[in-house]
C-alpha cells in the first residue's frame, strides 16, 4: 500500500471512530447533563463540528465529502444503537426518523464536506460561514417554534450565541466586510429554511 492510500485509509478509520464517539457521547450527554444542556448535546449543529474538521483533512473534494458523510452516518447509527442499549429496547436499521436523519446526514455531508475542502483552499470563501450559520439557523428556527422549545430556552439562546461567536472568531477583523456579512446572512437564511423543512417533516409524526 502506497503512502497516499495509507493516509486515506487512516482518515476513513478516523472518521469512523469520531462518528462513533460523537454518537455515544450524545446519548450520555442527553442522559446526564443537567437542565437544557442535554438538549444542547442533541444539537445537529454540534455534530457538524467534528464532521467538518474530519472532512477538512481530505486531500480532494470528493474524499472530503465522503469523510463528512461517513462521520455523520456513523454518528446516527451509533446514537440509535447506544440509546437502545441504555434504554433497554430493540435496535433496528429502520423507522421514519432513522431514514430522515440518514437523508440529512447525506445532504449535510455533501454541503459541509465540500465546504470544508473549499475553506481549506480559500481564505475568505463562503464555506467559512457554514458552521456559524448552522448554529444561528438552528437557534432561530427554535425561536420561531418557541412553544415547542420552552423547556430548553437556555440551549436555544446558547446555539445563537455559539453561531455569532464562531462568526466573529473566524473572521476577526473582517467580520464587518460586505462579503463576509453577506455569506453569513445568506447561509443562515438557507439554513433556517432547511431547519423549517425538517421541522415540518418531524413534528407531529407518530412513526
Amino acid at each position: 500500500m502506497d503512502s497516499n492510500k495509507k493516509v486515506i485509509t487512516i482518515q476513513i478509520v478516523c472518521a469512523l471512530f469520531v462518528g462513533l464517539f460523537t454518537g455515544i457521547l450524545t446519548v450520555f450527554g442527553q442522559k446526564y447533563l443537567p437542565g437544557s444542556l442535554n438538549s444542547l448535546a442533541n444539537s445537529g449543529a454540534i455534530w457538524l463540528i467534528p464532521a467538518f474538521f474530519i472532512a477538512s483533512a481530505g486531500k480532494g473534494k470528493y474524499l472530503s465529502i465522503l469523510l463528512c458523510i461517513e462521520t455523520l452516518v456513523v454518528c446516527i447509527i451509533s446514537y440509535y444503537w447506544v440509546e437502545s442499549v441504555v434504554n433497554s429496547h430493540s435496535f433496528s436499521f429502520g423507522g421514519y426518523y432513522f431514514h430522515i436523519w440518514i437523508a440529512c446526514a447525506v445532504v449535510a455531508g455533501i454541503i459541509f464536506g465540500a465546504g470544508a475542502f473549499l475553506q481549506k483552499n480559500s481564505k475568505y470563501y463562503w464555506a467559512a460561514s457554514l458552521l456559524p450559520s448552522v448554529f444561528l439557523a438552528e437557534g432561530l428556527n427554535e425561536l420561531l417554534h418557541l412553544p415547542d422549545y420552552m423547556h430548553m430556552i437556555p440551549a436555544v439562546i446558547g446555539r445563537i450565541i455559539i453561531g455569532l461567536s464562531l462568526y466573529f472568531f473566524i473572521y476577526k477583523g473582517d467580520c464587518f466586510r460586505r462579503k463576509t456579512l453577506f455569506s453569513f446572512c445568506a447561509l443562515s437564511a438557507l439554513g433556517l429554511a432547511g431547519y423549517e423543512i425538517l421541522f415540518l417533516l418531524t413534528s407531529g409524526t407518530t412513526y
